[in-house]
């Protein structure tokens, strides 16, 4: 059975090129020039609906008979210098491309390109002080504050009257919430946070559809 080992998983968030994995695997495992890696792109949906990239540079070792792992943050698209021009492409294409030592990368349909670097993705990993209010906010006017707090720790809101953007909100529950429009969310909370009296419907509905919350339908294409 083949033996998987992930290198530098601390250092992930902080890489964002390929030769920043490669200089992991050359620190710890002696990976050269004359050595071939392998890229793999997993997907991941979002709360959003949104498709991300997990990338990662394995190598396999016949002298320690064991598959290093360096992996790099999710990311949308890529760019990289091909043929002396710049590429923006799909984060996707450099599934199953080989690496050399040097960084030179070689994709599937047998395009070569280097200086490859991941165009990082937005992920919702904390609420921003403004997201916290939007989200908290609009589950306060639908009267969801039970359903939507963790099964532990109390509610998000113990009194939404007083401050309803306080607490623990367990964002896995977020979705399926009846959404109004976004003019009725916009008015509560104007009434209930006017220091956001200038907050924009736009800005509203793109933290809602960042938590999954609200998800616009996509308007069909006129031929």
């Amino acid at each position: 059975m083949q033996k998987y080992e992930v290198l530098g998983e601390k250092e992930c968030k902080k890489r964002r090129t390929i030769a920043d994995a490669i200089d992991v695997l050359h620190k710890n495992v002696g990976f050269e020039s004359a050595d071939r890696g392998q890229i793999r792109v997993g997907r991941m949906r979002l709360p959003s609906m949104d498709v991300v990239g997990l990338t990662c540079v394995s190598f396999e070792s016949a002298v320690r008979q064991k598959t290093f792992i360096v992996w790099l943050p999710a990311a949308v698209k890529f760019k990289a210098i091909s043929q002396g021009r710049s590429l923006i492409d799909d984060i996707g294409r450099l599934d199953d491309a080989t690496v050399d030592g040097a960084g030179n990368v070689e994709l599937c349909d047998g395009t070569l390109i280097r200086a490859v670097e991941i165009i990082l993705a937005e992920l919702p990993y904390k609420l921003t002080a403004l997201d916290q209010a939007i989200v908290s906010l609009t589950i306060s006017h639908l009267g969801a504050q039970n359903k939507c707090s963790y099964s532990s720790g109390g509610l998000f809101s113990e009194h939404p009257e007083d401050d309803p953007t306080t607490g623990f909100i367990d964002c896995s529950k977020l979705a399926g919430l009846q959404i109004p429009e976004l003019k009725v969310i916009k008015g509560y909370i104007k009434d209930r946070a006017p220091r956001l009296d200038s907050l924009s419907e736009q800005k509203i509905s793109d933290t809602l559809r960042k938590f999954g919350m609200r998800i616009p339908v996509a308007r069909p294409r006129r031929g």
